[in-house]
């Protein structure tokens, strides 16, 4: 993790550990906004860290049912959100390694997983060609262009796919978009 993430999930910890002390009689229902503040991260993110974490609370043996976001990329084959997808693509070749991985998912899931990542990067990359061509970004892409964008630079994608004369005009295209 980077430094502000860890920064981050320490304020939390004091936060939640000084809410408990004052509130040491909470009900349920505080209780459990405070289990899902603290467990977000771990159960919408794809990477080894995570992996690790939930690898830890098993073998702890601490009873809690985790979000699997790529269980749902398995289902809808494609991501919940840009970010996840960005995660995956990112982390992938070090995922697939990992003991949790090879136990939780089949040989043909990690394919299938594999491909989803793939479609993913493509369908991305084609919004963006389709964008340069045109010279402009339609009304109902504009987001998905802001996503797409977000995809090439979080992953590093830009000089494998573009001249920077096509991201310097991708980018004026953006800049200039206007609202219909």
């Amino acid at each position: 993790m980077d430094d502000n993430t860890k920064e981050a999930f320490l304020n939390l910890s004091k936060y939640t550990r000084d809410l408990l002390i004052k509130e040491p009689k909470m009900n349920l229902y505080g209780l459990n906004s405070l289990k899902n503040a603290l467990l977000t991260y771990w159960n919408e993110s794809i990477n080894p860290d995570t992996e690790k974490f939930w690898a830890e609370i098993k073998a702890e043996n601490i009873d809690y049912e985790r979000k699997e976001p790529l269980r749902f990329a398995l289902s809808k084959n494609r991501f919940r959100r840009v970010d996840q997808g960005m995660d995956a693509r990112k982390h992938w070749i070090e995922l697939k390694k990992l003991k949790g991985i090879k136990a939780n998912y089949t040989t043909s899931e990690i394919e299938q997983i594999e491909n989803i990542i793939s479609e993913d990067e493509k369908r991305r990359l084609g919004i963006l060609k389709k964008c340069l061509i045109k010279k402009e970004i339609t009304q109902s892409q504009y987001l998905k262009f802001g996503e797409c964008w977000a995809y090439m630079s979080n992953c590093d994608l830009w000089d494998r796919y573009f001249r920077k004369d096509e991201v310097e005009e991708l980018l004026n295209i953006w800049k200039n978009f206007e609202s219909k």
